[in-house]
């Protein structure tokens, strides 16, 4: 009992201490976001997500016994889930230090469940010379100051990041323009594939988070960075072979490295990003890995990741009327080491995608109206177990998207 007494001193006077060194400097409230409604035609079936709001690839040809591709099936939708939310709140102090937090949510849960869904909930302490924030947003490589500017909710993919994760943010600022960024990531939502299908239990077993350094400049008209990412999951806690089941700890450590650039004069705006990532399909980027070897006896097994170059270029111009267009380009270059077991990821049997998709924007005050085309092509085919996993036999597959979108911001 006496524990417990000591435990609730303890408490007791950390709770004193800090009515004395939190200070509230007068709590303040904003809301913020927007009511948007977007209608979308497609000439194919797609991979997607949020009721084919988010387009990522086109499927996979799937012929009949007459040879017609099944998933060449346009389809046309009226979506107004993209609609959000968005709560800051600020006015705490401790020392040196303002607090403030912020949550937003939208509605792209699904329409078998029309629920909310979460995108941002953190806090964040704010220093003169640096920056503490831990909760859920952005993954670090996802650069909130260079994305692309695209009306369609995908942001970019999948040539850009998509991921917001729990995580610890530390930015120092070296300087009046220069920042130094580390983070330590675990995985929730957005997860690796593996034996069990998606989950973040993967990188979790691997105990470690996802660690992440960049450096970043930036002025009046120009942002310029650069990155290092690092990540180690374990796809199985056991295996099972002729002999029996075994525990297993086997690790696949990858990493990604990526470099960006931001220019804006007047009306004009010019962003380009470029990654090197392994296993980085957490971020639905088309990724993932291979067992390199399978030691039958015990099952244990060996990893090895599939390596993507991703690429994108974007560009807008005007203010009221607003033109822009939007390029990507990704590669598979194929496996570290001669796969001989089955792939995990997202669209592994890719071998290369690209995207053109120019805008036109229409803004006043608070109300935006858009039109946007994405023409984006894919080429699948089969991976080559004899030449590191390479896609060979290749076949083009296109979609055309036209989407129109209405918007009211608050």
């Amino acid at each position: 009992m006496k524990y417990f007494v000591v435990l609730f001193m303890v408490f007791a006077s950390a709770a004193a201490y800090s009515q004395g060194f939190i200070s509230s400097q007068n709590i303040k409230i904003d809301f913020s976001g927007f009511v948007r409604n977007d209608f979308i035609v497609d000439t194919r079936r797609n991979v997607d997500a949020c009721d084919r709001l988010l387009e990522l690839i086109p499927e996979k040809p799937k012929y009949d016994k007459n040879g017609e591709d099944i998933n060449a099936q346009p389809s046309a939708q009226f979506l107004n889930t993209f609609t959000r939310f968005g709560t800051s709140l600020s006015g705490l102090e401790m020392g040196s230090a303002s607090i403030g937090a912020y949550v937003e949510v939208d509605f792209t849960g699904g329409a078998s469940t029309n629920s909310l869904r979460f995108r941002h909930a953190y806090t964040q302490f704010v220093w003169p010379k640096s920056t503490l924030l831990f909760g859920r947003t952005w993954h670090p490589t996802f650069i909130e100051k260079v994305y692309p500017s695209t009306l369609n909710e995908n942001t970019g993919l999948p040539f850009q990041v998509f991921n917001r994760s729990p995580q610890l943010r530390f930015t120092y600022h070296l300087s009046d323009n220069f920042d130094f960024i580390a983070g330590a990531v675990y995985q929730f939502k957005y997860a690796n594939t593996g034996p069990a299908g998606k989950t973040y239990q993967y990188q979790r077993d691997a105990v470690v988070p996802n660690l992440h350094a960049q450096l970043q400049f930036y002025n009046e008209n120009w942002v310029v960075g650069a990155a290092f990412d690092w990540k180690s999951i374990q796809p199985r806690t056991s295996t099972t072979g002729t002999e029996g089941t075994f525990a297993a700890s086997e690790k696949l450590n990858t990493v990604a490295a990526l470099a960006y650039f931001k220019y804006s004069e007047n009306k004009f705006q010019l962003k380009a990003k470029s990654m090197y990532g392994q296993n980085v399909c957490e971020s639905i980027l088309p990724s993932g890995y291979a067992v390199a070897s399978l030691d039958p006896a015990t099952g244990a097994e060996t990893y090895t990741p599939l390596n993507h170059i991703y690429n994108w270029v974007n560009f807008t111009y005007g203010s009221e009327w607003k033109f822009g267009f939007f390029a990507g380009y990704l590669k598979n270059l194929g496996t570290t080491e001669n796969p001989t077991g089955p792939f995990y990821g997202f669209a592994t049997d890719v071998d290369r995608v690209y995207k053109i998709s120019p805008q036109l924007i229409f803004n006043y005050k608070n109300f935006m109206f858009g039109w946007e085309l994405s023409w984006t092509t894919a080429a699948y085919g089969e991976n080559d177990y004899n030449n590191k996993g390479k896609v060979i036999n290749t076949e083009n597959v296109t979609n055309f998207r036209n989407m129109l979108s209405i918007a009211y911001r608050f």
